[in-house]
């Protein structure tokens, strides 16, 4: 019999993915039903900094229950640079990992569950129904769509207007899975980490969020941030806000 602990990351994990999936299609209970069979194995935990390994000769998948994971590259000298991030209810592909020097690592404690059942049930289309189907197209587009306005973000954008663009992009993807509170984003990344992501210096990364934070658009606390003005936020990443925003889960009328 599993023990309550992992039930109770197979609870969160199953919980998350099934409302990012259903903000972009309606799933049936069958649909969840099916969602929450494919999770097997015991729940792996991961300290901060630790590797999450995965093969892609088996087309590993592991889905995050807990904690935010980074995916990128470690660079002998210390550097890294973070192109990709996991929240809970995110799942990470072994496919996606295709380079000798991408890694993936934990950034805070974290727990993730096997998806492997999963992965290979919608990509051979087995017992799985049109709208699954459907919302797991838009779900691995939407993560295609990150990673290209990631590289636009280091490619074009200036160290103000990348940040806010991060930080819209985030509250974005919490907005799906109901866990953002309105204008409050749970940001547990220190300053550095966010260098990291935005491929800045911990000294520039300072400087831009005291900017922001002048600017009456971000209150950054390691665990939060509290943004008050999107739609300022949004003209300070060179936006609309319907670029970034208005990508809302759909109506269930």
């Amino acid at each position: 019999m599993k023990n309550q602990s992992y039930q109770d990351d197979v609870d969160i994990a199953a919980a998350s993915l099934e409302r990012m999936l259903s903000s972009f299609a309606v799933l049936s209970p069958g649909d969840i039903e099916r969602i929450r069979s494919w999770f097997h194995g015991p729940a792996m935990v991961h300290p901060p900094g630790g590797a999450v390994s995965l093969h892609p000769e088996r087309k590993d998948a592991r889905v995050v229950a807990r904690g935010w994971i980074a995916r990128g590259a470690m660079l002998e000298d210390g550097r890294r640079q973070i192109v990709g991030l996991s929240l809970p209810g995110d799942v990470i592909l072994a496919a996606d990992v295709v380079d000798a020097d991408m890694a993936v690592w934990a950034l805070t404690e974290a727990s993730t569950l096997d998806a492997s059942l999963l992965w290979a049930a919608i990509s051979e289309g087995v017992d799985v129904s049109p709208r699954l189907l459907e919302a797991w197209r838009h779900f691995r587009s939407a993560e295609r769509l990150r990673l290209a306005r990631h590289v636009i973000r280091l490619g074009r954008l200036s160290a103000y207007e990348r940040t806010a663009h991060l930080l819209l992009e985030l509250y974005e993807r919490q907005s799906r899975l109901g866990a953002a509170e309105p204008g409050v984003l749970h940001l547990p990344l220190t300053q550095d980490m966010l260098a990291d992501i935005l491929g800045l210096s911990a000294v520039h990364m300072n400087r831009t969020l005291q900017q922001l934070r002048r600017a009456g658009l971000v209150d950054y606390r390691t665990g939060r941030a509290v943004l008050p003005d999107l739609q300022g936020l949004a003209l300070a990443a060179g936006l609309s806000i319907a670029d970034d925003l208005a990508d809302a889960p759909p109506s269930r009328d």
